[in-house]
């Protein structure tokens, strides 16, 4: 969502449903950020814990996620702990260098447009000038060594230099490393403290939830019907919840029922591209992967590909091949590397081997894989 949108949401005096379930978060916590999965709760939990820090946080997560939201709800905390100051967006991709430096540093004969006190969260942050990378790792690098120095001394840490810094973006900072487009060393003192924002498809319980808060905001008496939530709910949303609620307004705008239909929703949404769904798919996947606790999460991946092909295709080494996509001659180099082995279970009468012209489906075998430190145990 928007900033503008965003400012909206923290509002206390937003006409909300007193049985609203995300109603105390907004008026007690100050975070406007609707929903109770598992997913949300720990993304606000999260945000209690660092918004009173004054080290950079890095806001990461998918297109539309809800980062400048996270924002918004860091600085709002910030506050309500007695900080003061405003919170400034800009836009990394589209200011101009000279416009970035003097928000942040100042320019010559004029001072910083931002001051300690106030917060800037730099949108795009992959996108920050290299001139700008490198003043900021100086000037942390700085602030750091004089904040010791005065603890050193007994004396009360010196005033940050810079205003508060809150980094977002939809890439990898990691990758834009390897890539030599962002500094390792400002992604060092950015990454202390990450926030990572779950795209929806990471929270799809909470589209309900939301779908409402829509509503709720338009103040719209028309409601959407349990099979248009179903339909919402089983779609997949790259562009996160902007793009929900982008659906939730044109299908208000539109419907001429007192709610809203699947049928309408169909009418309205365009089928999503087969390359679509299976780029998405293959992205929120990668995303679970990442997360598993082995060392080598690549080789744990292609283990676990190559055994349940094998499975799947009763130890044929053909058809596995032909499953995986590759040549069967690259399936046995994988399976002696890994040393999965396959005991085939005895054929009984009346079956033949699989791949074969009616071919019955024989009982399955057992892997064994002797390769350690992919999978824990």
């Amino acid at each position: 969502m928007t900033a503008s949108h965003a400012q909206s949401h923290l509002e206390p005096e937003n006409d909300f449903d007193e049985a609203s379930e995300y109603l105390d978060e907004l008026r007690n916590d100050h975070l406007g950020l609707v929903g109770g999965s598992p997913a949300m709760v720990a993304l606000r939990d999260l945000i209690r814990r660092v918004a009173r820090s004054e080290r950079p946080i890095l806001i990461s997560g998918p297109e539309g996620a809800g980062k400048s939201l996270v924002a918004l709800a860091i600085q709002r905390l910030g506050a309500v702990g007695g900080a003061s100051g405003r919170l400034v967006f800009a836009n990394c991709a589209e200011l101009a260098e000279k416009e970035l430096e003097a928000m942040l540093f100042g320019a010559p004969g004029r001072p910083a447009a931002l001051s300690p006190g106030d917060t800037v969260a730099l949108d795009d942050v992959d996108r920050l000038p290299p001139s700008i990378q490198a003043k900021l790792v100086r000037a942390f690098q700085v602030g750091a060594s004089a904040g010791g120095q005065a603890a050193a001394r007994g004396g009360a840490p010196q005033p940050r230099a810079l205003p508060r810094i809150l980094a977002l973006t939809n890439h990898s900072l990691s990758r834009a490393v390897r890539e030599n487009t962002f500094r390792a060393d400002l992604l060092y003192e950015l990454a202390v403290l990450t926030v990572p924002v779950p795209g929806l498809d990471e929270h799809r319980s909470d589209i309900p939830a939301l779908v409402n808060h829509v509503l709720r905001l338009g103040q719209s008496s028309i409601r959407f019907s349990s099979d248009a939530l179903d339909f919402l709910g089983a779609r997949g949303w790259p562009g996160g919840v902007r793009e929900l609620r982008s659906v939730v307004e044109r299908a208000v705008s539109l419907c001429r029922e007192p709610s809203v239909s699947a049928e309408l929703l169909r009418r309205l949404v365009a089928p999503e591209p087969l390359e679509t769904n299976i780029n998405h798919s293959l992205q929120a996947l990668a995303e679970r992967l990442l997360r598993l606790p082995v060392r080598n999460k690549l080789a744990a991946v292609e283990e676990a590909l190559l055994a349940m092909a094998m499975e799947t295709c009763f130890g044929n080494k053909s058809a596995a091949a032909r499953m995986l996509g590759l040549h069967r001659k690259a399936v046995e180099r994988k399976l002696e590397k890994y040393d999965v082995r396959f005991a085939r279970a005895p054929m009984r009468a009346g079956e033949t081997a699989i791949g074969e012209i009616g071919a019955t489906a024989a009982p399955s075998g057992t892997f064994r894989s002797s390769a350690t430190g992919h999978f824990p145990g």
